[in-house]
């Protein structure tokens, strides 16, 4: 063997882990700082998409007072789960390129990471543009579906017909962020929010009080908000050269002009993966849908409480959402790597660290219910007073919704979203539907009541997913 061939064999063996071995951004490190690197910045990012919600709810909670304030907490409610449907596409576009990019870097095959990059933001962009037609053309038809009233309605058209044009910065900053975190770079994306919610908070108020635009400012601010973060996440991926020399040598994951081509073999591959995730979270929509409407049969301000136990039960997902995109993560580089024993421990080593993380932080909120509610606004009113009782019983679930979560997210990761499709949605339609349906036919239930059906599944879906997870079927899915 001459000196020249040693040095390259021994240069390809220094460049490259073992297989089985992550490299990239996770190399080297043992399991436990792997998932820190993961989910730290998903958490912080986490933190600051709840702020988005929470900056709305707390500006507009401070609006007005009296029937006028009451319609606008019920409007909030409402916008909640159409701004949900308007994301929904570009969501499941974001879990097939985050599974296809994830295998891709675990293999070391970053060719096709860049194009499955390119390609899901093609996809992220067009199924944003349809969402947002959608949404301005259904909304003024939604207020009945709600049980809004005429009050209620107008604001609700009036701040959707403005926010809908969010719909394609979104769709690019969820597939972008879905790509960088499955490349192991939880950063970027952090960073890319934390723009959002500056521009945002920032451009609402100036919109809402000096500007005296009303719902029209609180829906600008968050438009232009994303935005931002939209154009700031495509400069975070724009080629690089000073990046390329960090990465030694390597090709890092990085937006190219001839990767936003079409190319029909990975646009299929992204399809495959993502449209179970689209039917599984548009049927979750849609039994969500259901138990919104029976609310909203309840009365005026029922809307607005519940608003508000969704908007504080989502502090408890933050920490779990985070570990729980760390096991997706890791599961499909480990499986890219060929190594399923280590994404079987990741994800069961992530799904402690969701227990402890979202469990702690559901019991904080339901112990300190009302200090958190006195955040949108005068703890003392009805629908607040309709609220509390509600939070203090959901904090309690987060540790059976952090399993749940984790093991739901990690299939989703292994590219195995058809299993995850199928009984979600038996769980959700014989519960959140049927079970609903039927209790709310014979008796008289409370939101508590309501609440109470929808954990109900989430334990259900909590023991058929572990029971998969043990199964382990999943490690055998191909992408």
């Amino acid at each position: 063997m001459s000196s020249e061939e040693f040095q390259t064999i021994s240069e390809k063996l220094t460049k490259e882990p073992p297989l089985g071995e992550l490299g990239g951004k996770l190399a080297g490190l043992s399991l436990p700082k792997q998932v820190l690197v993961l989910a730290l910045w998903p958490f912080l990012q986490n933190l600051m998409g709840v702020g988005v919600g929470f900056a709305d709810m707390m500006i507009a909670g401070r609006m007005d007072k009296g029937e006028s304030g009451e319609a606008i907490m019920d409007m909030i409610g409402a916008s909640m789960y159409l701004m949900w449907l308007l994301m929904i596409l570009q969501g499941a576009m974001g879990t097939g390129a985050m599974a296809l990019v994830s295998r891709s870097t675990g293999a070391r095959d970053m060719k096709s990471a860049n194009l499955a990059l390119g390609q899901s933001l093609l996809l992220g962009i067009g199924t944003g543009f349809i969402s947002g037609v959608l949404i301005w053309l259904i909304v003024p038809h939604m207020g009945q579906f709600f049980g809004l009233s005429d009050l209620a309605q107008k604001y609700l058209t009036n701040y959707m017909r403005m926010g809908c044009l969010l719909a394609p910065f979104s769709g690019v900053l969820f597939v972008a962020s879905s790509c960088l975190r499955a490349y192991g770079d939880t950063m970027k994306p952090f960073w890319s929010m934390f723009l959002v919610n500056l521009v945002n908070i920032g451009a609402s108020l100036y919109f809402v009080y000096e500007l005296g635009w009303g719902l029209k400012g609180l829906a600008a601010g968050t438009v232009i908000g994303w935005g931002s973060g939209a154009v700031l996440i495509l400069w975070f991926l724009r080629p690089n050269s000073k990046i390329r020399q960090q990465a030694g040598g390597d090709v890092p994951l990085e937006l190219r002009a001839g990767n936003l081509r079409y190319d029909i073999p990975m646009l299929r591959r992204i399809w495959n993966v993502s449209w179970p995730s689209m039917i599984e979270i548009m049927g979750m929509w849609s039994v969500h849908a259901v138990g919104v409407y029976f609310i909203g049969r309840m009365g005026a301000g029922m809307m607005g409480a519940h608003a508000m136990v969704i908007r504080l039960e989502s502090v408890s997902f933050m920490p779990g959402f985070a570990v729980g995109m760390a096991a997706s993560t890791l599961t499909g580089q480990y499986l890219g790597a060929k190594n399923p024993e280590m994404a079987k421990k990741a994800v069961r080593l992530c799904w402690l660290f969701a227990i402890v993380a979202m469990g702690g932080t559901g019991l904080l909120v339901s112990i300190f219910n009302t200090e958190f509610l006195a955040l949108f606004g005068d703890p003392s009113s009805e629908q607040f007073q309709i609220a509390a009782p509600v939070i203090r019983v959901v904090g309690l679930m987060q540790a059976v919704n952090a399993t749940m979560m984790v093991m739901k997210m990690s299939m989703r990761g292994a590219g195995d979203t058809r299993t995850v499709t199928v009984y979600s949605f038996i769980s959700m339609g014989l519960i959140r539907v049927g079970l609903l349906w039927a209790l709310m036919k014979w008796f008289d239930l409370s939101l508590l009541g309501i609440w109470l059906v929808m954990m109900v599944d989430v334990v259900v879906q909590c023991i058929i997913f572990v029971k998969l997870h043990l199964k382990g079927d999943w490690l055998k899915r191909e992408v």
